[in-house]
């Protein structure tokens, strides 16, 4: 399986892909949003819905197909994934949510990507 292409120090420090930012309003950091799910998924799993979906839009942008392939539901799971180098993620809104939150078993995510 491809490694992730990215090494996990230059982004720590870095704006999270995803775009979520803090009560504050100021950009959160890799380390500190999405990084923690998706460099220990094993042992830190994403825990609601909508920090899922942020996690791999941000998996997509890393091209962290390990990631992706970890957090895909079983029943639509492909065999493989590959991503394309050449595509170009533009920023991740979340427009909506409906249940999903912690604890929960099914929520979903309306999103724009």
């Amino acid at each position: 399986m491809p490694q992730t292409p990215h090494p996990p120090q230059f982004l720590s420090a870095s704006p999270c892909p995803c775009g979520a930012l803090s009560p504050r309003q100021k950009a959160l950091v890799y380390a500190d949003c999405c990084g923690r799910y998706v460099e220990h998924f094993d042992a830190t799993p994403a825990p609601d819905a909508e920090r899922l979906m942020r996690s791999r839009y941000t998996a997509f942008v890393l091209r962290d197909v390990e990631y992706l392939l970890a957090t895909w539901h079983p029943g639509t799971q492909p065999a493989a994934l590959e991503t394309d180098p050449d595509t170009e993620w533009l920023g991740l809104e979340v427009l909506a949510t409906d249940g999903g939150e912690l604890g929960a078993k099914r929520g979903v995510v309306e999103f724009a990507a």
